[in-house]
Parts: structure tokens; sequence; C-alpha cells
């Protein structure tokens, strides 16, 4: 997973030099990833027409397949921030100055395209030419190989539900006014922040809200909440703050979780590693799951479920649960979205929700942040802070969380009636402050210490602000602690 993440960087880089070469007068903004591919437009969202995608394209291969190498340098740091200066390059100008240490990593091709490295670039050109560029929505995206398809670049798959949900909160992003770290960083300064924190969770409980009231439109019919997102979306804490809102709309919710639906460890399904699988559907008992929904539909009394995760059995619980007359049955789990389960119980019987946090902001014009590294630094917080794990262990596991997602959750999202954004403009600064430290005591191979150096240089351009400001509601809070929720 780690050389795709360069070669994709190092992709990035090259569109980011062909399009100052080709369009010398506008700025190119790569964005958040969408599917198998980065959403990229004009910083003016002015059209680019396909003759003029062609030959962006066309000089990436060129470049890509000429002998000339990429050359990393070491700049001093005055070097290049008065280069900046010298472009005007305001966006970087804030990184820049924030970099910790004399010297700054530097790539550099076609003896004028130059950029620093936020993440490790590949020098092995010839692994880059699985690419291509396809118009867009009102951009473009650099369609790439992925974990599950490495050897090419798949067919096209539109998911119009998840990039509606991206360009909504694009639109909070202009409310906020915050689109790179460095316009962060300036309304940290200023104290602007606590304004702007007030306005980021009202504008997730106004969308909760939202939810709700689509939700109880679809009642008595649909009964049955799922809840489905990758790791640390935040799902539990959203689950708690829906059931508030549907409270506010004059119904109550049962809380069912998946988990709890695992079948024995012993008989877990081995996958193509030769591992058991975790995160396949096959390892939940999807049968008895569905005929106790049933039976909480029929008004029955169904016996509460526990899975033991130390001994790895489930088994059932003297304590009971039903539904009243207005209530709603809230199933939280990854294969929420999955037809092997939703088909099985109906899918008109369902309101289908997909989480996850994806980040909008950019470290600057051409540099994303990446919403796994997002959903990484939460986890590696909270699994330290209350489960007592090492960040090494939280690191290793990365990948293999990583490719489950890709198999298990990611396909389905567009089965969802619903989604949710997570990510709150301001998390980033907060999750710092713990991970941080946390990032710098990492032991073990080189791969988890690369990539916790490379978190923790990102980490370190962020300004630093007091978590006191975090409400106690706030979604982040599952992570960092003091929540007003139970968990």
């Amino acid at each position: 997973m780690a050389i795709l993440s360069s070669i994709h960087a190092t992709q990035a880089f090259f569109l980011s030099g062909a399009f100052k070469k080709v369009f010398p007068n506008r700025l190119l903004v790569i964005e958040h990833s969408f599917g198998n591919s980065f959403f990229c437009h004009d910083v003016n969202f002015d059209p680019i027409l396909e003759e003029e995608l062609q030959k962006l394209e066309n000089l990436m291969r060129e470049w890509i397949k000429s002998d000339e190498p990429i050359t990393f340098k070491l700049w001093p740091k005055q070097k290049f921030i008065e280069k900046l200066y010298k472009f005007n390059s305001h966006s970087k100008l804030i990184i820049a100055k924030r970099w910790e240490g004399d010297q700054i990593p530097i790539a550099k091709f076609n003896g004028k395209y130059w950029d620093y490295m936020i993440e490790p670039l590949i020098s092995n050109k010839s692994l880059l030419e699985k690419f291509e560029l396809k118009k867009y929505n009102d951009g473009f995206l650099l369609r790439f190989a992925t974990i599950l398809n490495p050897d090419e670049v798949a067919p096209f798959l539109d998911q119009p539900k998840l990039f509606a949900t991206m360009e909504e909160h694009q639109k909070w992003s202009e409310i906020l006014g915050i689109s790179t770290i460095g316009d962060l960083n300036d309304a940290i300064d200023t104290g602007e922040i606590i304004e702007l924190i007030w306005v980021a969770e009202g504008l997730h409980e106004k969308k909760i809200s939202d939810i709700a009231d689509e939700i109880v439109s679809g009642f008595p019919e649909k009964r049955v909440i799922t809840i489905a997102g990758p790791s640390s979306a935040g799902k539990t804490t959203f689950s708690k703050r829906l059931k508030i809102q549907l409270r506010v709309n004059g119904y109550r919710s049962q809380t069912i979780s998946m988990d709890d639906y695992f079948i024995d460890r012993e008989l877990l399904p081995i996958g193509a590693d030769g591992k058991q699988d975790f995160e396949s559907i096959d390892g939940l008992d999807v049968d008895l799951l569905i005929d106790r929904l049933n039976a909480l539909l029929d008004g029955k009394a169904i016996p509460e479920r526990h899975f033991n995760f130390d001994l790895g059995i489930g088994k059932d619980t003297d304590k009971k649960l039903e539904l009243g007359d207005w209530d709603f049955v809230i199933v939280e789990g990854i294969h929420g979205l999955n037809p092997k389960l939703t088909e099985k119980f109906g899918q008109d019987r369902v309101e289908k929700l997909y989480i996850n946090a994806i980040t909008q902001m950019n470290i600057d014009a051409n540099h994303r942040i990446s919403t796994s590294d997002n959903r990484l630094l939460r986890r590696l917080v909270r699994d330290n802070k209350f489960r007592g794990y090492l960040p090494e262990k939280t690191l290793e596991r990365w990948a293999s969380v990583r490719l489950g997602e890709e198999k298990n959750i990611f396909p389905h999202s567009e089965e969802a009636n619903l989604i949710f954004n997570s990510s709150l403009v301001y998390e980033l600064p907060v999750l710092a402050k713990y991970a941080r430290p946390l990032l710098k005591s990492v032991k073990g191979d080189d791969n988890v210490k690369r990539l916790a150096e490379r978190l923790d240089l990102f980490l370190s351009f962020f300004a630093n602000l007091d978590e006191k400001y975090v409400p106690g509601t706030s979604l982040l809070r599952e992570y960092i602690g003091k929540s007003d929720f139970k968990y």
C-alpha cells in the first residue's frame, strides 16, 4: 500500500508540472480522492476542454517515458522560502515556514519544475504509466491503479451520491472560509477559530437533523436503520447523535452491533493471504441477524447478544431487546450496505446510511490531505488513549484494515440512501497534540517508522489549537476523550 501511495503522489507531481507547462496562467487544485482517482480542477473551476485534457495527458506520458530522471535534493529552508516569495506561492509559503529543520526535501524534473516532498516520491518512472485523465463534473479525474487493481486502471464506476456529498462539504468549506492549512492556521492565530468551530459543529448538527427528518418520513415501512462506514469514520458518535434527533421527532431507537453477530473465531473464513479474514461478511452470522430483526419487527423480544473478543466466541445474554410502537432499530457495522445482508432482509424495509470522514481541506493547492490519513490519526489516538495499544501496532495493522475497507465497504457506498461526512475542518490540529508524541515514539520496522515520520511531518504544519473549545457532544470527542456520551 505504501508503494501505491508513493506512485499516486508521483503521478500527481507530474500532473502538477504538466499543468503548469500547458496552462502557465492557471492554477491546478488536486483535491479529494474519489474512487480510484483524485478529483482535480482549475482553481476558478474554469472549464478544461477534452482536447486540452488530452494534451495534458500526452505531456505527462512523454515526460514519464523520457530518459530524464526525477532528481531529489535537500535545499536550505531559507533558499526555498525565497523562491516561494519570488513565485508568490502563499499556501506553500505557509508550509515551508513551519517546516521543522533547516533543510527541505525537493523533487525536480525537466530542469524547471520543482516542489517540496511531503510524502515519498519514486524514481522508477516505469511504475507511473498506469493512469488516465478523465473529464468529470466541473473538473477532471486523475485515475490510477489501486490495491485491488494494481496492474491496471479499472473501468470507471461513477459514484454520484458520494460526489454530491463531497460537493456539499466543499460548500461547507466555503462557508467556513477554510481551503488550506494556511487558512486554518490564520483562523487559529486570530482567534476566529472559536466561531468557526461553532459553525462546523452546527453544520454537523443540521445535517444529522436533516437525515433524521428523512428517516422518520419512511416510518413504519422502514424501521431498520443500517449505519456503515470505514474504521474511525465516527459511526458510534453519529448513531448517538442520530438517536437524539430521532427523539426530537418523537421516535426512540434501539441499537444492535453487527460485531456481536460474528461467527466463532475458529470458523472465520481464510483470506487469499492464508490468514483469517476478520473483515469479510462471511464472518458474520447473517441468517441469525436477519431472524432476530424479523422477530423484533414482529413485536417479539430477542436476547441481546455479545461477542467476547478475548475468547473469540459469541453468545446470547440474559438481557432482552424489544421495540416500542414508535421505535427504530439501528444496526451498526461495516457490512450495513452489503447487498448480501440488505437484500436478504428486504431493501424496501431498510434505511441505509453511509458515514465517512471525507477531508476537503488541502495542504496547499496541489497537495491534498488524505482521508485515510485523517482516519488513521483518529484511530491512533483512540487506540492508545482508550485501548492501550502501542502506536506501532495501530500503524502495522492499518494496511490490512484499508484492504478490508476496499473489499467490503467502499464498493457498496452507492447503495446508501443517505450519506454523512463526519470530518471536521478543525480536528487535525487538535489530534496533533496527542498524535505527535505517539508518532515520535514509534518503534518497529522501517516501513512503520517511515509512515510515522510522514504523519508527524504533516501534523507539524498545523498551528496549536486547545481542545477546550471542542464541544462535549462533538464527534471528535470519541477519539480524544471527555465526551458527554458514554461509550
